[in-house]
């Protein structure tokens, strides 16, 4: 299984989520404005995260609530891409063609359990998944040497740095991954940010990246947001931060593949320093 790829082709031309509605041709017509849908929506998904929120007081069913507003956070992207041609690709969703339909053109048995479509989706999202990967780890050993200081300088810790890692790094670290990296990302880079993009298309670019800056503050603000539906906590619109760094991410690679991969690896080096020093 590649590393959540992102498709091909968005990295190499300016993503058509950045042009205006009627640029873009028969997609748009018929849907109210973007801003009025991404507040509904959002409106939504908010109040569906609180209400399933409220299951984390009963432990024994802490994980499906993590479970349930991950779906919630998945569901409605590939749901509403649907509307229109080759949507899960303009939202960045398409994950190299991971998450996209099959092509009803292609009449090659599916074979058992559809295994035959999996393996073919894989060996084509291959390519693009590594080029994210290493997209990723780049940025990695960017971002976070300062951001070790500035955890440092922020929290002053009373004791010594002594290296803990979480009880399962890799079950930790692949949940991360598949139920908070994945689900976030296509809902808040994906299609909130594809939608915003809609209504204030890119002028310039950003340090690489075609995305108006009003655009990266409000899915940042709203990502932001949300955070506050399960724990209405003032420390947890901290997040507005990195949301930053992940809109740009998925404007300068075209999809949310990197933005998934940097997004779990973030929380996992935040749970490491977390453990090791405070």
């Amino acid at each position: 299984m590649p590393s959540l790829p992102v498709n091909e082709r968005a990295s190499t031309e300016a993503p058509r989520a950045l042009l205006p509605e009627g640029q873009r041709g028969g997609p748009g017509v018929g849907l109210p404005p973007a801003t009025m849908e991404v507040a509904v929506v959002f409106a939504l998904v908010f109040a569906a995260t609180a209400l399933l929120g409220l299951g984390r007081a009963w432990p024994a069913v802490r994980d499906l609530v993590h479970l349930g507003i991950a779906f919630v956070f998945l569901f409605v992207p590939l749901r509403l891409a649907r509307r229109e041609p080759e949507g899960a690709a303009r939202f960045g969703i398409d994950l190299g063609g991971l998450l996209e339909p099959t092509d009803e053109r292609d009449d090659r048995p599916a074979g058992p359990l559809g295994l035959y479509d999996l393996g073919r989706a894989v060996r084509a999202a291959l390519p693009s998944g590594m080029r994210e990967l290493a997209f990723t780890v780049a940025l990695c050993a960017v971002v976070f040497p300062p951001f070790v200081v500035g955890f440092w300088a922020w929290h002053q810790p009373a004791r010594a740095f002594s290296l803990a890692w979480p009880s399962d790094l890799g079950s930790f670290a692949l949940t991360q991954v598949v139920l908070v990296g994945l689900p976030e990302e296509a809902f808040f880079r994906g299609y909130v940010q594809t939608r915003l993009a809609d209504a204030w298309p890119a002028q310039r670019r950003w340090l690489g990246a075609p995305v108006r800056p009003v655009v990266l503050v409000l899915q940042a603000l709203l990502f932001a947001a949300v955070h506050l539906a399960t724990e209405p906590h003032v420390q947890k619109l901290a997040v507005f931060f990195p949301g930053l760094l992940f809109g740009w991410l998925r404007a300068r690679r075209g999809g949310i593949g990197a933005s998934i991969l940097f997004h779990a690896a973030s929380n996992v080096v935040a749970e490491v320093l977390v453990r090791s020093w405070l």
